[in-house]
């Protein structure tokens, strides 16, 4: 059983994995969500007594906001790169020394956003960027103590976030939710989203012992097509 604390874990691809995680019978910290209080974007935001031992970090909280460049908001650039990239670095921070204690691992799920440019995406990108190059150091630095890397996933069907991105996309476009999606099931080579069940089950699947993962360290694994 391993200690596991997931961030964005009240919604999407982080309720997901907290849920699967804690019926293959790991111990998974509750409420870490900001609709609990606990924001990424905070050093500190749980305390010493809470999280006493911790095995695995997954850094699965983001945010998306798209638009074109000239109508693009500062503060949603500050939130991005706050939550999507920041965030990681003040986790990684706040937890390496528990980390190191148990010769555990940190999973950050960064994006295909982080090896392709989009339209009206350049703060989601950036920032999904410079996690993912944050992950390649993290796990140079970290190293042999931890084991860092990450995960790059396509479009997830269903989740709150990819229904966001279908809204956006018709409001920056002027499309119908219908065009809109024709147009990126286009780009999919398999011809549809990815399930998140099947995302989660290949994470669950790496993190059941730290043999399947050990050797991953520094890697980036796209998933999805």
């Amino acid at each position: 059983m391993s200690r596991i604390l997931v961030t964005g874990m009240a919604s999407g691809l982080g309720a997901a994995l907290h849920q699967q995680l804690k019926e293959d019978g790991h111990y998974l910290y509750p409420d870490t969500d900001i609709d609990f209080g606990f924001d990424v974007r905070e050093a500190g935001v749980y305390s010493d007594v809470q999280v006493q031992e911790l095995d695995v970090l997954i850094n699965c909280a983001g945010v998306n906001r798209i638009d074109w460049l000239a109508d693009a908001d500062e503060a949603d650039w500050d939130d991005m790169m706050n939550t999507n990239a920041k965030g990681i670095f003040l986790m990684a921070q706040e937890y390496q020394a528990r980390l190191r204690e148990s010769k555990g691992t940190i999973v950050n799920i960064v994006s295909n956003a982080a090896h392709m440019p989009m339209r009206c995406s350049a703060a989601y990108n950036a920032s999904k960027g410079a996690a993912l190059i944050l992950t390649k150091q993290l796990a140079r630095e970290l190293s042999p103590d931890i084991t860092v890397f990450s995960i790059s996933p396509n479009k997830l069907a269903g989740t709150g976030m990819s229904d966001s991105i279908d809204k956006q996309v018709c409001e920056t476009r002027g499309w119908t939710l219908e065009e809109a999606q024709k147009y990126q099931l286009q780009g999919l080579l398999t011809g549809e989203e990815t399930p998140v069940a099947n995302l989660v089950n290949f994470i669950s699947f790496l993190l059941a012992t730290k043999g399947n993962h050990k050797y991953l360290t520094g890697c980036d694994i796209p998933y999805g097509a």
